[in-house]
């Protein structure tokens, strides 16, 4: 009884892990701004659509999505 416990046990936490923790809603992206190489690092919520562009001097910050 006590083996089939662990097992639920950890079958739970893995289950956990993979819905919760695992899948982040976030895509990592670069962007090069100008043709002297300049990147910066993007993240796109996958769900929402909102994006982030990350500056050493501000953090993240949200910038607007153009519509074509």
């Amino acid at each position: 009884m006590k083996k089939i416990t662990w097992f639920i046990g950890i079958l739970l936490l893995m289950v956990a892990f993979s819905l919760l923790i695992y899948p982040t809603p976030y895509r990592y992206l670069e962007f090069e701004y100008n043709d002297n190489g300049g990147r910066v690092p993007v993240k796109v919520n996958v769900i929402t659509g909102k994006t982030q562009v990350f500056t050493p001097l501000y953090g993240w910050q949200e910038i607007k999505n153009q519509k074509p």
